[in-house]
Protein backbone atom coordinates (compact mmCIF):
# COMPACT_ATOMS: atom_id res chain seq x y z
CA UNK A 1 0.00 0.00 0.00
CA UNK A 2 2.83 2.37 0.53
CA UNK A 3 5.30 3.58 -1.38
CA UNK A 4 4.70 4.76 -5.06
CA UNK A 5 1.73 3.93 -7.87
CA UNK A 6 2.97 0.88 -9.81
CA UNK A 7 4.78 1.61 -13.26
CA UNK A 8 5.12 5.35 -12.16
CA UNK A 9 9.22 5.44 -12.11
CA UNK A 10 9.83 1.41 -12.95
CA UNK A 11 8.46 -0.55 -16.20
CA UNK A 12 7.23 -4.24 -15.83
CA UNK A 13 10.21 -5.48 -15.27
CA UNK A 14 11.77 -3.39 -12.84
CA UNK A 15 13.92 -1.26 -15.15
CA UNK A 16 13.97 2.38 -13.81
CA UNK A 17 12.09 5.09 -16.31
CA UNK A 18 14.27 7.91 -17.35
CA UNK A 19 11.01 10.44 -16.71
CA UNK A 20 8.39 9.90 -14.36
CA UNK A 21 5.31 8.63 -16.38
CA UNK A 22 2.57 10.37 -15.59
CA UNK A 23 -1.22 9.55 -14.90
CA UNK A 24 -4.45 10.91 -16.57
CA UNK A 25 -6.03 13.43 -14.25
CA UNK A 26 -9.34 11.76 -12.16
CA UNK A 27 -12.70 12.50 -11.43
CA UNK A 28 -13.08 16.07 -11.14
CA UNK A 29 -16.55 15.24 -10.39
CA UNK A 30 -15.65 12.80 -7.82
CA UNK A 31 -13.13 15.31 -6.35
CA UNK A 32 -15.52 18.14 -5.66
CA UNK A 33 -18.03 15.59 -4.00
CA UNK A 34 -15.85 14.09 -1.58
CA UNK A 35 -14.76 17.71 -0.90
CA UNK A 36 -18.07 18.44 0.17
CA UNK A 37 -18.37 15.63 2.53
CA UNK A 38 -15.33 16.51 4.09
CA UNK A 39 -17.10 20.14 4.05
CA UNK A 40 -20.33 18.64 5.96
CA UNK A 41 -18.36 16.60 8.11
CA UNK A 42 -15.79 19.24 9.65
CA UNK A 43 -19.47 20.92 10.35
CA UNK A 44 -20.60 17.72 12.76
CA UNK A 45 -17.31 17.51 14.26
CA UNK A 46 -16.06 21.19 15.03
CA UNK A 47 -20.10 22.68 16.31
CA UNK A 48 -20.95 19.23 17.62
CA UNK A 49 -17.82 19.10 19.47
CA UNK A 50 -17.90 22.43 21.07
CA UNK A 51 -21.48 21.51 21.76
CA UNK A 52 -20.11 18.76 23.61
CA UNK A 53 -17.74 20.40 25.87
CA UNK A 54 -19.92 23.16 27.25
CA UNK A 55 -22.35 23.96 29.06
CA UNK A 56 -26.22 24.10 28.25
CA UNK A 57 -26.83 27.40 26.62
CA UNK A 58 -23.95 28.03 24.91
CA UNK A 59 -25.19 27.57 21.31
CA UNK A 60 -23.99 30.81 20.32
CA UNK A 61 -20.27 29.40 21.13
CA UNK A 62 -21.32 26.40 18.37
CA UNK A 63 -22.82 28.85 15.96
CA UNK A 64 -19.17 31.10 16.39
CA UNK A 65 -17.96 27.73 15.62
CA UNK A 66 -20.06 26.86 12.15
CA UNK A 67 -18.74 30.69 11.05
CA UNK A 68 -15.40 29.91 11.49
CA UNK A 69 -15.32 26.56 9.20
CA UNK A 70 -17.85 28.29 7.07
CA UNK A 71 -15.02 31.46 6.63
CA UNK A 72 -12.02 28.44 7.17
CA UNK A 73 -13.14 26.69 3.99
CA UNK A 74 -13.70 29.91 1.68
CA UNK A 75 -10.48 31.13 2.60
CA UNK A 76 -8.91 27.48 1.46
CA UNK A 77 -11.11 27.63 -1.65
CA UNK A 78 -9.79 31.81 -2.70
CA UNK A 79 -5.91 29.94 -1.98
CA UNK A 80 -6.64 27.13 -3.84
CA UNK A 81 -7.72 29.20 -6.94
CA UNK A 82 -4.81 31.40 -7.12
Amino acid sequence: ILGPRIGRFYDADGNELPEPHNFPPHSVALQVLGTFILWVGWYGFNPGSTLGISASGYADVSALCAVTTTLAAAAGSVSAMF
